[in-house]
């Protein structure tokens, strides 16, 4: 197949996944060394990790709007900017309050990347590869989370310190900046669609839909168990007796290595799926009904002391449907969303989703230290996810494979 735009719009978008999780994720196997610097508990290290999603969470109410509004593009070229200076200014961090108020900061810049850059996606992708388009660039997630995770060990374990990682981890959002500048056009639009939406009209119409809401809420229940695992696994292996930040790093970022090809390959089966005339909705319940059996095995294998190979099986199998829920999920999302207010409806999902962050990793550290073990974290995030199963088969099916009308 011959190389069009569309593919260079998912690789540049899937290059700046890289680049925000780099930032995002370089703090959870460096927790060990910031909790001895600073004095703090396992709760508060839960919420200095959580710091960046509370202002990412916030920041997706305007996100998509602006992009809607003013256009995607100038949108994604400042945000990976400011974070790009944001990871550098981690470095001088010298307080725990100094590094909250940084990783907060950073938040911000890190909020307007996803509203604007799923709609370009959707924006570019042939109707019949819709969610293929949304697994391929949001490899770079999964790819950013194994990189982080790793390499931000071995880096914290060669040089002694974990402030230098996001000095290194800063350059790859420069790079994103200057290659949406060359390369992404504006999305054009013409007809009915190319008509501005007044920001009331357009949220009123985005929070006025049952179905929507079924999508906000089940990518609550989503997101809840992403986040337990991808917070808490190094400390996990800790627990389990492995030693030394990088080995726990590197266990733990299988976790997005192996997402890369569950998102390839949900992607591809949910859009053949859809041709041959199967609910879209279908393939999102099988994977999160699976995602739910395995957090809660790999709950009961903490609590009864299984061997550490059972729980890292059970923990990359989860890897695959942790991933492969999100391609047909947010093909599913633009299909249900009016084309006019696309980026409101994809900001507004992922604000609901990230209220999760503002609970998930501080409550389980709670538990954590409550009850010694991480298993109870697990059995809730197991409890949500079911919850989230039911609600994606209660959402209706779209009538045709495309963004429907207002």
């Amino acid at each position: 197949m011959p190389w069009q735009y569309y593919h260079t719009v998912w690789f540049i978008m899937g290059f700046g996944w890289i680049s925000l999780y780099l930032v995002r994720m370089a703090i959870a196997p460096l927790l060990g060394m910031i909790m001895a610097e600073f004095q703090i508990s396992y709760a508060t290290a839960g919420l200095l990790f959580s710091a960046i999603l509370y202002s990412y969470t916030l920041m997706q109410i305007p996100s998509g709007y602006l992009g809607d509004r003013f256009g995607r593009r100038n949108i994604l070229i400042f945000g990976t900017l400011a974070w790009f200076l944001l990871s550098l200014g981690t470095v001088l961090a010298n307080t725990f309050a100094l590094l909250f108020a940084l990783r907060f900061v950073t938040g911000l810049a890190h909020g307007v990347y996803f509203g604007n850059d799923r709609p370009t996606v959707v924006a570019v992708t042939p109707p019949e590869k819709l969610a293929q388009g949304q697994g391929i660039s949001f490899t770079g997630l999964a790819l950013g989370f194994f990189l982080a995770v790793v390499l931000a060990g071995v880096i914290a374990d060669i040089i002694g310190s974990w402030r230098w990682v996001f000095a290194l981890f800063s350059i790859p959002s420069l790079i994103t900046s200057f290659l949406v500048y060359k390369h992404i056009k504006e999305p054009g639009q013409s007809g009915p669609e190319a008509i501005p939406v007044k920001a009331l009209s357009a949220y009123r119409t985005a929070l006025g839909r049952r179905d929507l809401w079924l999508m906000y809420l089940a990518g609550f229940a989503m997101l809840y168990g992403y986040w337990v695992v991808a917070t808490w696994m190094p400390a996990i292996y800790r627990d389990m007796g492995i030693q030394g930040v990088a080995a726990g790093s590197l266990l733990s970022g299988l976790l997005g290595l192996i997402g890369v090809p569950g998102l390839i390959i949900s992607g591809r089966l949910s859009d053949a799926a859809v041709r041959k005339g199967y609910a879209r909705k279908n393939a999102i319940a099988l994977y999160l009904s699976v995602w739910t059996a395995l957090t809660l095995a790999m709950g009961y294998a903490i609590q009864v002391q299984a061997p550490s190979v059972l729980i890292t099986v059970l923990f990359l199998g989860s890897g695959l449907v942790v991933f492969g829920t999100w391609s047909p999920y947010y093909a599913l999302l633009s299909e249900l969303a009016p084309p006019q207010i696309v980026g409101t409806v994809f900001g507004l999902a992922n604000f609901i989703g990230f209220l999760s962050a503002w609970v998930a990793p501080h409550f389980t550290g709670w538990i954590k230290d409550t009850t010694g073990s991480f298993a109870g974290g697990l059995y809730v995030a197991g409890a949500v996810l079911a919850v989230g199963t039911l609600l994606i088969l209660a959402v209706g099916r779209p009538t045709r494979s495309q963004p429907a009308g207002p």
